[in-house]
Formats: C-alpha cells, sequence, structure tokens
C-alpha cells in the first residue's frame, strides 16, 4: 500500500503543483489604443470596463479626459496621450468607450483604450533574459510595458500635488 497514493493526497499534490506553477508565471494583459499595443502587469488592473460616460472636467490638463462613476466612486480617465514613449496624434481620438481602471490604494485612475486584446502568461525565467520593466515581448514584436505609477506621477506634478 505504500506505493499507492491515496486520493485525497493526488489532489493536494496537483495544488501544490499548480500554485507554483502561478509563482513561476508573470501574467500581461495585452491592449489597444487605436492601432498600438501596449502591455500592463494584470496584478496592477481592477476591473476592464465598457460602456460609461465621461464626465468633462474643466481646467485640467488636455490628458484628463473627465471621470466615470464606477462602483460610487469616482476615477479619474486619462488619455493614452500622456504616455511619453508615444506622441502621435492617433492616440488624441478613442472612440471606443473601454477604460482600464487600475488598482490602487490610494487614488482611482483609469486609461481609456480601444480594446483588450489578449491575457498573456509569461514564465518568470523568458523574462529574465528580456529587460521587461520597460517592454515585453509577444509574437516576436517589442510591447511598451504601461506603468500606472508613472502617469499618477505625472497627474500629481501637473494638478500642483508634488
Amino acid at each position: 500500500m505504500d506505493s499507492m497514493e491515496m486520493p485525497g493526497e493526488v489532489a493536494v499534490d496537483e495544488q501544490i503543483e499548480e500554485q507554483k506553477n502561478e509563482k513561476d508565471t508573470v501574467s500581461f494583459l495585452i491592449f489597444s489604443v487605436n492601432e498600438h499595443r501596449l502591455a500592463i502587469e494584470i496584478s496592477l488592473v481592477q476591473e476592464i470596463v465598457r460602456d460609461y460616460k465621461v464626465h468633462f472636467l474643466p481646467f485640467v490638463p488636455e490628458y484628463i479626459e473627465g471621470v466615470i462613476n464606477y462602483a460610487g466612486k469616482p476615477y479619474t480617465i486619462v488619455n493614452p496621450c500622456v504616455l511619453d514613449e508615444i506622441k502621435e496624434d492617433s492616440f488624441v481620438e478613442i472612440n471606443n468607450p473601454t477604460f482600464l481602471l487600475f488598482k490602487r490604494d490610494d487614488d482611482q485612475f483609469g486609461l481609456h483604450i480601444s480594446m483588450v486584446e489578449i491575457f498573456y502568461e509569461v514564465l518568470k525565467e523568458d523574462l529574465e533574459d528580456e529587460d521587461w520593466e520597460n517592454e515585453i515581448t509577444y509574437k516576436g514584436r517589442q510591447i511598451p510595458l504601461l506603468k500606472p505609477d508613472k502617469i499618477e506621477e505625472r497627474l500629481l506634478r501637473d494638478l500642483g500635488k508634488i
């Protein structure tokens, strides 16, 4: 009987193996803003929402489109033209009402995007070969990695909080 495994032991071993595999990977959300692809670590995203009305705010920088009311909380919506890496006119107008809301303890803000492309899981060992602090490789292409902290710093600086 020593060589036989009990059914409960197999389930526990499988769960441990799954947890180990989960820790060895990093999940990303690849999304598009018009014709451009960007990525974000999925752990930084609180929610993806659609079809919310953006309420205009006067006297704010032009990259702040306004706020949406989500679950009774106001979320500042940023147009991706705030990204320093991408300074193209095509980013200014986004027709699709899809928003990435960031998981934050201090501020509530999100990004206006065109669409969600794919959830992409990468082995950590594969990321060690890349400069994955700034970009990831997906299907042979380098995709810039979005950093909500940098967007927040820009917001605070431009709104006079820093």
